[in-house]
Order: C-alpha cells, then structure tokens, then sequence
C-alpha cells in the first residue's frame, strides 16, 4: 500500500473541453460512496475524477477511479496556521512548529493538483480534518469549490451536504439566502437504506493498512483527525458489547413513562467527536451527566432523567440517582412531557422536527430555529424550568425538518445508499455547487483566512524537507 497512487501525465489536456467540470474527491467516508457519486457528477458535466488522499489506506475505497496519494513532507518558513480553523484542527497540536510545516506542505501539495488536473469541484468528507481544511485553504486560492459531506441528519436515511461547511459551520439563515437549491422534499421517500456490502471488513482492513502507512511516514497521522488505531477500535467494539449485554438486563432497559409526567432525555456525545471537544461547557460526558442530573432533582426531585449512551462510546459512566439509562430506538420516547438536553447530537435534531423541546448546548445546523434554546451553564436552570413540560410544537418541527431538506440533506447515508440515491445527489450537488459558484458565496469562516499566507505557502514549492522514507518513493508519485 505504500505507493498507490495511479501515474498521470500532467502535460496532457484533461478530456471534456473547457466547459467541463473536473471532480476530485478526498479521503472517502469509509466506503465506496464518494467514487459512485463523482462519476455520476462526471456523467453529468463532462470532466473527469481524481481522488486524492492522506494515506494509501484509502485507495481500497476508490475502485477504478485515478488516484494519488499525498507524500508527506515539511514546508520551511511555513506561515502561521489559518486564524479560524480550531473546528479542523482541534485533533493536532496546532501551536507545533513541525505540524505547521507538515499542514502547509499538504496545502501545496493539494493546490498543484487542483491546478494540474483543472479541478473545479471538490467532495471533502468532514470538514473537522486537518486534510479537510489543507484541501479548503489550497481550493479557495485555486477557485475550487469544496462540497462538504457527511453521515446525515436522519441516519442510513441522508447525507448532509453543504458548501459552507457542516454542523455549526452550517447556517440555514445563510442557506436560504442561496439560488437554485431544490434539494429534497418533505415528503420525498426516506425509508432506511441497507448498508454498504462488506463496509466493516473493509473498515478493518483499512484500520491495518493506515497503520502500516503512518508507520512508514509518521507525519501522516497529523494530517488525520484521530488515531486509527485497530486495538483501540478493537477494545471499543468489546467495550459497546458489554455495555449493550448489561443494558438488556436491566430491569429500567425500557422504561414506563407516563404520557402525562415530564421526563428528560439525555443523549451523550462521543467524547472526542469535535463537537464535544470544541462547543462543551463541561470537561467529559459524567460531567455532563452529574450537571443536568441535580439542576433537574433541585427543580423536580421526582423528574426521570432518562440518558442514552452514544452507540461508539465503551466508556464507563456513573448515574446519579434519578438518572437510568435508556437504549434502543429513541422515537417511542418523542412524546407530550419530553425535554431533550444536549451537547450536540443528531437526537436534538430528531426530537425538534416532532415538534419536542430541546435545549442544547452546542451550536449546530439545526440551532438556529425557534424551537431550540441555545443554553450555557449560568442560564440552564431557566431553560430547564420554561421548556420541562411544554407543549409539542409539530408544526414548527415539520418546519424545521423541511428547511433541513432542502438546504442540508440529501437521500441515502454515506454508509447505506442505492443507484437512485446516487442520482438524485449528484443532481442536489450540482444545484449546490452553482449556488456555491456565485459571487460572494466563500464560506465565512474561510474568508477569514490571510489570502497572502495560502499565496505565499502554495507558491513556496522549493524548500521542502522530506522524510528519507518518502523522498525514496518520490519519483514513482504525482
């Protein structure tokens, strides 16, 4: 797996003619999504696909499509990093000497091939990567327009897709503003989609294979946003096993809920999802716990607090009393008398278009309705007393779940998708790109980056130390 990449002569004219639309993709959400959905944009425009990469592992993700691998190196005199990128960088030691060299290389790197290949459009799965953000700083000064990818707001049901960004990069304000953005309807059909034919195997191998590479050029893993370690994914696997054995024999495992009594719900966020670590008030998840657990016995002693773990999270937690835990399909709970509280989850977003209550305390696409209260510490135990029992809101919910189809969604997860939600995303990504294409339409929070600093690394290309390793396997990559 070391050298993947597929050779390409850069002198030649890519195919399609000046009118086309060239599409790279970067590293793939983990399965063959990305490779099924740029060809069908390549159908579509007449231009080619390229897919580059942080890590040889990836290639087993892209089929037959071309394909290069970045080689890591280190940038002398690197600038200082882009001022507003914390959400992409919150992984790394951002303040390193070395990883700023390493980050800015990358940016080059991505910037020749953008040119080089005539991309115009790029699908970034995440923009919370360093990669991600390498991708979007080397894309803004090349006049390449990134896509934004993720697992979606309905899980194996959509992706959400956006060209400002995702989660609180994301603004529906923002959105409404754009042209020509049909995407999906309300009332479009979004049953649970199957998921992708041997996805987890092919994640295992893929967790060796990463291994394998970051061992031959450590700096990749600094371009990666965690650890792919197999042990580590190994142990969290046994760790959900246990928790979910001991949650079945629970006699609380499905807890009776008077429709009538308030009760709260309390999912979890992963505790290194970079929303918890960006956007929370409290250090981990048992802080969290503990906080909302006495603000809601000191205002009700008898109100149930009901607390969903994270389906990726094998840490122990400790429930206070009034608190018991709550596992399986969460809809059955959506009723009269519920209260949401979250960090940022994709439950809030699922209790507020039914029209539930939900106070959270992390930005996200979805926090900018009406019917979410944003809450800090200092201000929770209001929130707590004006929302506890407060009547559904279904028309405000439907409201919210169309403005969230139409401006952030698209049909089939990432992970569980079908040829026809493959076409009719390819068809929503073209409205988004040509909505992205219009004046002024640079996400914010990439305006807020020094153009002279993306110009002056992207332009450096001469001194570039490189580890031995990858300058021996230099001649045989582009």
């Amino acid at each position: 797996m070391g050298n993947s990449a597929t050779v390409v002569d850069l002198n030649r004219e890519p195919r399609g003619g000046r009118g086309a639309i060239h599409i790279a993709y970067l590293d793939p959400p983990y399965s063959r999504y990305f490779q099924g959905l740029s060809q069908r944009l390549a159908r579509r425009t007449g231009g080619e696909v390229l897919a580059l990469l942080s890590s040889p592992a990836y290639a087993m993700y892209t089929g037959g499509d071309r394909h290069l691998v970045w080689p890591p190196g280190a940038l002398a005199d690197a600038p200082a990093l882009p001022a507003d990128a914390a959400h992409a960088l919150w992984s790394q030691q951002a303040g390193d000497a070395h990883f700023r060299a390493v980050f800015w290389h990358a940016v080059a790197w991505l910037r020749e091939k953008f040119r080089a290949h005539g991309i115009r459009l790029c699908l970034v799965f995440s923009d919370a990567r360093p990669f991600s953000l390498a991708a979007a700083v080397a894309a803004r000064d090349c006049g390449v327009r990134c896509l934004y990818v993720e697992r979606g707001a309905l899980r194996m049901r959509t992706a959400s897709l956006s060209a400002q960004g995702l989660n609180a990069r994301f603004s529906l304000d923002a959105a409404r503003l754009l042209q020509g953005i049909e995407g999906l309807r309300e009332d479009a059909p979004l049953g649970a989609r199957p998921q992708e034919p041997w996805l987890k195997l092919r994640f295992a191998r893929f967790l060796a294979a990463n291994e394998w590479a970051c061992r031959v050029a450590p700096d990749r893993r600094l371009l990666q946003h965690k650890r792919y370690d197999p042990l580590s994914y190994a142990r969290l696997w046994l760790s959900q096993r246990w928790a979910s054995f001991k949650l079945a024999r629970r006699s609380d495992a499905e807890p009776r809920i008077d429709e009538d009594a308030p009760a709260v719900l309390l999912p979890l966020q992963l505790p290194a999802d970079s929303q918890f670590r960006l956007h929370s008030p409290f250090a981990d998840n048992q802080a969290f716990i503990d906080f909302v657990v006495q603000q809601a016995r000191l205002m009700a002693p008898q109100l149930p607090v009901l607390v969903k773990r994270h389906p990726m999270d094998g840490a122990h937690y400790r429930l206070p009393p009034g608190a018991r835990w709550v596992g399986g399909n969460l809809s059955r709970l959506y009723g009269p008398g519920l209260l949401v509280v979250c960090i940022n989850s994709t439950v809030g977003f699922e209790a507020a278009a039914r029209g539930v209550p939900v106070i959270c305390f992390g930005p996200s696409f979805y926090t900018a309705s009406a019917a979410i209260a944003l809450a800090q510490r200092g201000n929770f135990a209001q929130l707590l007393a004006e929302r506890i029992g407060a009547p559904l809101d279904v028309a405000g919910g439907r409201a919210l779940l169309a403005d969230v189809l139409r401006w952030y969604q698209s049909p089939g997860d990432t992970w569980g998708y079908t040829d026809a939600d493959l076409e009719a995303t390819a068809d929503i990504a073209l409205q988004h790109f040509r909505a992205a294409e219009a004046p002024h339409q640079q996400p914010q929070w990439l305006l807020q980056m020094p153009p002279r600093a993306v110009a002056t690394a992207a332009e450096a290309p001469a001194p570039v130390r490189q580890p031995a390793a990858v300058a021996s396997r230099q001649a045989s990559q582009v």
